[in-house]
């Protein structure tokens, strides 16, 4: 019941007035305490659940959780409070783990980055013993390809850095780019002293293997070029071994003997940019060319390179090329300058 209001005109109107405004307050108040009485009771309503039998009594609002779940009992809302604070110890005690092993190979890979790590690294690969997912590269448990070793070498590293690859057969176009390194050797795991590239087959045989903006000394040794109708093809040649804008590239006791005649663009090496070659103790038979020297690198090939069949040798296409006079090798076109090549032999400028 709210309470009344002056109606009469038998006492002043500005006491009236102000009797009335006091009872307005007076009822807003009661109505607030009647609102606030009606959530109490609500609240005492759901104190009790399912009083006696097997339900067990206890407070409803116990069973709901701060994100509004509502459970079965207070224990089961317990219970997974606790199994969720239990797992969330357990993530945590993972990814602290994980933390750690993190931190460990940053370390790792901080050492490798700047060759503090050793004076030497040794990477190997078999293709049917080695494992890309699970090997690490070791003797042990190898690479079972030539770029998975070459993806783990640091990007910058004052260490010897060499690629032992066991017999086989590696259908691959290996890219080594923007490495910086004191020296790459990718080689066989043979003994260079027991093969003779220019009459038997090399142990190692590798379709491309191309070095792209690296600095430092590279060595290819006892690899034959196969597959060349696949080989990849850059500044329009298709290549077996490549050096472009990178640093001194040797070849040795590298054989080419797959007949590339036929394919036109086909140069079993190419050197680009600032780049240097060295040919060496190796052999060629039925190449398309042997080599290119394009825009201002130079290759240098020594006297002892063998082979026959071949359609051109050596061109220097705006680049310089050094070959002996006395080469065993033949070829149709031996020597060929374009450009502003160059081609020198004992100092004395052929063309």
């Amino acid at each position: 019941m709210e309470l009344l209001k002056l109606i009469k005109n038998s006492i002043s109107s500005e006491w009236k007035k102000t009797f009335n405004d006091n009872v307005d307050i007076l009822n807003r108040n009661a109505h607030d305490q009647d609102q606030k009485l009606d959530t109490t009771n609500s609240r005492i309503d759901n104190l009790v659940l399912h009083s006696g039998g097997d339900s067990p009594n206890e407070v409803v609002d116990a069973r709901v959780n701060n994100k509004g779940e509502t459970f079965d009992t207070l224990e089961s809302r317990l219970l997974a409070s606790e199994d969720k604070h239990d797992e969330d110890v357990t993530q945590l005690d993972m990814t602290q783990e994980n933390q750690r092993l993190q931190f460990e190979q940053l370390n790792q890979a901080i050492g490798k980055l700047m060759g503090t790590y050793g004076a030497t690294l040794d990477l190997y690969v078999s293709s049917v013993d080695g494992d890309d997912k699970n090997g690490d590269g070791t003797e042990e448990k190898p690479f079972k390809t030539i770029q998975m070793a070459v993806n783990v070498m640091p990007l910058i590293s004052s260490s010897q850095i060499t690629i032992w690859i066991d017999d086989g057969v590696y259908l691959e176009d290996v890219v080594l780019k923007s490495i910086n390194a004191l020296r790459i050797d990718i080689r066989t795991i043979q003994s260079l002293g027991v093969l003779d590239q220019s009459k038997n087959d090399m142990p190692v045989k590798v379709r491309s293997i191309g070095f792209f903006n690296c600095t430092g000394y590279f060595q290819i040794a006892g690899i034959q070029a196969v597959d060349q109708a696949n080989a990849p093809i850059f500044e329009g040649y298709k290549y077996s071994f490549s050096c472009e804008q990178s640093g001194y590239l040797a070849l040795n006791q590298v054989r080419c003997v797959e007949n590339t005649k036929a394919i036109s663009n086909h140069v079993a090496s190419y050197v680009g940019g600032t780049s240097k070659c060295h040919i060496y103790n190796s052999h060629f038979d039925n190449q398309n060319q042997i080599n290119v020297s394009r825009l201002m690198s130079e290759t240098r090939v020594a006297g002892d390179v063998t082979g026959t069949g071949n359609n051109i040798g050596f061109e220097a296409n705006s680049g310089t090329v050094r070959v002996s006079a006395d080469s065993p090798l033949s070829a149709i076109t031996k020597t060929k300058a374009t450009g502003q090549g160059l081609i020198i032999t004992k100092g004395t400028v052929l063309s």
